[in-house]
């Protein structure tokens, strides 16, 4: 009576109808995630990466990976609402061609020296000939130091006749008397070397004089008298570390030769050694070499001896002045104590010019090759080149080293690696620093590569397949100009190998079973001692 009321729809409201209810404002209007308040009305929606469920409240998530393509070659991994696309570690997604990316780390200048980018990781080198080696971060650099010390002290007494690579003496001595004398030289002497000269005695080339050397490891005696030439040789087997007596004395037309006071030859001779020229008698002495070409000996002999002598009387004379000259210089004196082997001091290399081709039975058939090579080391620091073979445009083909740390697990390891180029093929771990002797052995042919530590495999470190192509590829190096380095590199760069360090320590090494002589080397840096090694010295308690 005298009034009216409006009766509202779902969704209105007020005297009149005219005001709209926002469902929203309550509850999120029983929505899940978004409600949307509409005039008379609402509806519930959902967030990116959700989908509205029948009941058109609830929200559940979008799984974006069932999608193939929604990574392209990345790894999919869907998230709540979300999806992200994940690429191998050292790789980066580019969404705009759903790919992973390499990361190039070294443009991030994360080593301290050399840095060697690769598909998905990277590498630090350090100067290895520098005589530095990657810390334990693998970024920066430190020292290589000896974890095994040597006994390297040298007696001032002694002259190491090995000093000169050249094979030229390391004394040269001229007597002139005004009265005719014989020749009388003596002084002990110690060698592990086969061959080699002691000294020389006499004149000029076509006059008279005597070499005496070692041949086999047994004393040779080369003699020429007025164009007249004979070589004896004769005693026992010398070259066995131990030191003796020798002696060469001019008698009653006779040369004498004794070791330890037992004469062991004694040949007739025509003629004096010591020459008359203008009223005085000369004669020419030349220790640990020979004043010309070996060519011109009477039979050839290679005149590098690795051997010491001391308390040495040449002619009964006094030569104060050759030892004082030995006493102030090192590289004159012998080491104290020696053992079989040769010593690298880490600071040189030798080389050879080998041939690694086998030539095959049938002619007409592709020439093989193969390297064997078998190493008896007891190294002094944990990092070294012992082997490695060089072409003409310093490619590092193959090398065989000592590295202290694994360079895909960018793990600290004591390890002896064998690498063609850069690569490395298998390693194997070893105690270098336990002062012991060590075997490593290596067999490298067309079609495998094996690696060995006392008697154990190493593990391939590549496919079947890289092995393949690296082998082909070390094949055509071998096709063309290889010499064959021991106990170092030449000036390469840091990164043509693993390891471009010079091993330190003592080492005695076969190549396709033919032991190698660093006094056969084209070139040996004088400070390898040839063919004795300085032993491990002993802790004092």
């Amino acid at each position: 009576m005298g009034n009216f009321y409006c009766q509202c729809r779902a969704g209105w409201g007020g005297r009149l109808c005219d005001r709209d209810v926002n469902e929203c404002s309550q509850q999120n209007g029983g929505c899940g995630q978004i409600c949307s308040n509409k005039p008379g009305s609402f509806y519930c929606a959902c967030y990116s990466g959700y989908t509205l469920a029948p009941d058109g409240r609830t929200c559940h998530d979008v799984d974006e990976c069932a999608d193939g393509g929604a990574c392209g070659e990345a790894h999919c991994k869907n998230l709540p609402g979300s999806y992200s696309c994940v690429c191998d570690e050292g790789y980066v997604f580019s969404s705009p061609d759903k790919a992973c990316r390499d990361v190039d780390e070294c443009a991030e200048g994360r080593c301290e020296q050399a840095c060697v980018n690769s598909p998905g990781g990277y590498a630090c080198h350090c100067d290895g000939r520098g005589g530095l080696k990657l810390s334990p971060d693998m970024t920066t650099c430190e020292d290589i130091l000896p974890c095994v010390p040597f006994n390297v002290a040298k007696s001032v007494k002694s002259l190491y006749l090995g000093r000169m690579f050249s094979g030229t003496p390391v004394i040269r001595l001229r007597f002139k008397r005004l009265q005719p004398t014989r020749l009388v030289a003596e002084f002990d002497f110690r060698t592990f070397d086969p061959e080699g000269v002691l000294f020389f005695a006499g004149g000029h080339q076509d006059s008279a004089w005597i070499v005496l050397g070692l041949r086999a490891g047994r004393l040779e005696l080369q003699l020429r008298y007025h164009g007249v030439s004979r070589v004896t040789s004769s005693g026992p087997v010398i070259n066995h570390g131990m030191w003796q007596t020798i002696s060469v004395e001019e008698l009653d037309r006779n040369l004498v030769v004794k070791v330890n006071r037992d004469a062991v030859m004694k040949i007739a001779v025509a003629g004096d050694l010591f020459q008359l020229d203008r009223g005085l008698y000369h004669l020419n002495l030349t220790v640990g070499g020979i004043p010309f070409k070996e060519r011109d000996l009477v039979q050839p002999i290679n005149p590098r001896l690795d051997g010491c002598v001391r308390s040495w009387n040449w002619l009964n004379g006094e030569d104060t002045t050759i030892q004082e000259t030995v006493k102030a210089n090192p590289k004159m004196q012998c080491f104290s104590a020696t053992t079989r082997g040769s010593f690298f001091p880490g600071t040189g290399f030798a080389f050879y010019s080998l041939d690694f081709a086998r030539n095959p039975a049938d002619a007409g058939t592709d020439t093989t090759w193969q390297i064997e090579v078998t190493a008896r080391i007891r190294p002094a620091t944990d990092t070294g080149v012992l082997l490695a073979l060089v072409g003409g445009d310093h490619t590092v083909a193959l090398s065989v080293a000592l590295v202290d740390y694994h360079s895909t697990k960018k793990l600290k390891k004591q390890l002896v690696i064998l690498a063609v180029e850069s690569v490395t093929l298998a390693l194997m771990e070893i105690k270098v620093c336990d002062g012991q002797e060590h075997r490593v052995a290596v067999s490298v042919r067309k079609d495998e590569a094996t690696l060995e530590v006392d008697g154990t495999k190493g593990q391939s470190e590549v496919s079947a397949a890289h092995l393949r192509e690296l082998l082909a590829a070390l094949a055509t190096h071998l096709q063309g100009s290889v010499l064959t380095f021991v106990g170092g590199l030449p000036d390469v760069p840091v990164t043509a190998a693993p390891v471009t360090a010079f091993y330190r320590g003592c080492m005695m090494l076969e190549v396709n079973r033919k032991a190698l002589d660093p006094d056969e080397a084209v070139y040996k840096h004088s400070d390898i001692t040839s063919h004795s090694c300085p032993p491990v010295e002993q802790a004092t308690p």
